[in-house]
Order: structure tokens, then sequence, then C-alpha cells
């Protein structure tokens, strides 16, 4: 328990990189650190199992091969682990790998400071309810980013939070609401606002996810592009 709560204090990088489990199961490593790592996966590994894991931190580099510990479980979502008998040799390659990334800006330093538009990232797998509504919040004057999974929008968010979020609640591979449980995981990503924007919004789905601190909940059957681009404005400016 001790070296569980110890790791997880430490200075931990938002990132996404393939890893191999037990040389037969793929996840993705969304934050790691010189002791452990979050593992996005929805194989059930139970906290305690000991797994190998095979990754590597930048494009043409080695392949890490490391043993690690299941220290928690993030029930339909993924796993947290502990890096046990880490050789020396991959302690100063993670150690190298986070301080060379943990301050760099995705866009650049001078992006940073130009663009003081608020962020908007919009979670749908279709491309044409997304393009519905982009645009008006464009003119509305949203720096407006685009997602077609809960996947794609865990990378934009390692590389710059958003102020707020859309997200629709029916997409393939990670849904709407597994992304939520995600972000609510997260002590950064949780202070980020969302609104739930969705085709078929039931109250049985409401009262399942009201608990993720949900801004406000919008159908696409009332929801003018005029309409949200009115609410985002709204909440924006609260």
């Amino acid at each position: 328990m001790e070296e569980s709560i110890k790791d997880r204090r430490q200075a931990r990088l938002l990132v996404k990189k393939e890893v191999l489990i037990n040389n037969a199961v793929r996840g993705y490593v969304l934050d790691i650190s010189e002791g452990g790592m979050f593992i996005y996966t929805q194989i059930p590994f139970p906290k305690g199992r000991l797994i190998d894991l095979n990754f590597t931190l930048g494009e043409g580099d080695l392949p890490i091969k490391a043993q690690a510990r299941v220290s928690f479980v993030q029930e339909g979502v993924g796993v947290g682990v502990v890096f046990i008998n880490n050789s020396q040799a991959n302690l100063e390659r993670l150690k190298r790998f986070i301080a060379e990334n943990m301050d760099a800006h995705p866009l650049g330093a001078e992006a940073a400071d130009v663009d003081k538009r608020k962020k908007v990232l919009l979670v749908d797998d279709l491309a044409s309810a997304r393009n519905i509504y982009k645009n008006k919040l464009v003119l509305a004057g949203c720096a407006v980013r685009e997602a077609a999974s809960g996947m794609d929008a865990i990378k934009l968010i390692n590389k710059e939070l958003p102020d707020l979020l859309i997200i629709d609640l029916q997409m393939e591979g990670m849904d709407g609401t597994k992304l939520l449980q995600l972000l609510r995981a997260n002590e950064e990503w949780k202070k980020i606002k969302v609104v739930v924007l969705s085709g078929k919004i039931t109250s049985q789905e409401v009262e399942k996810i009201a608990s993720f601190g949900i801004t406000d909940f919008l159908s696409k059957m009332t929801t003018t592009p005029n309409k949200l681009a009115e609410r985002v404005k709204q909440i924006l400016e609260s």
C-alpha cells in the first residue's frame, strides 16, 4: 500500500502510448511516472496481479520491458500499476523522458501566449454531427477541436487541457460514459467542465452519469447550433 501511494505522488506525465500486456493484450498508457503508469484496458486485471509490460517511449527507441503489479482498478476503464524491480537503465530512460516532456506545450510556447480563446473539445463519432455545431462555436469565439472517439479525446486532452468538453454518450469503442469515468478519475482532468450532447438521453442515463459533475445535459433533437453556442458561452463566462 505504501509503495502505491508513494508512486502516485511522483511527477506523472500525460501520454498516449501503446503497451503490450503479457505479450497478448494491447492497452494504452495514459499517464506515466518513474514508479508506474495508468493503462486503459477493458481486460479486468485484478488488484495485486503481476503483469509483464512492453512499451516504447519514442519513435525509434528500443522497447522497455518491465514487470508491474496492479495497484488499483478503475472498473470498465483501466488499471494503475507499480513497476517492480525495474532496471536502473529503464529508470534513467523514464526520468529523462518525463523531464523532457513535462513542460512542453503541444502547440509551442508562442501559440500558448497568442491564442487566448476558450478551448472547446467536441467529442462525437459522427463527423456530420460535429460539423453541425463546430462553425457556430467558432463564430462564438471558441477554439474548437474535434475527436471521433473517447480515445481520440484523451490524446487531445493529453496535449492541451480544454476549458469545456461536449460529449456524445453513444460512441463506438470508448463511449461517453467511460470517457467521463476516466476524466473524473484524473486529478488534473476532473476540473474540466462537461456538457453531454446526445441523441437520446434517458432518465436512467442522466441518473447514472450525474455523479460525474456534468454542467448540462442537452438533446441533439432540440439543441440547434445557435442554442448550443449560446449555452457554451454562458458556461464559459460563468
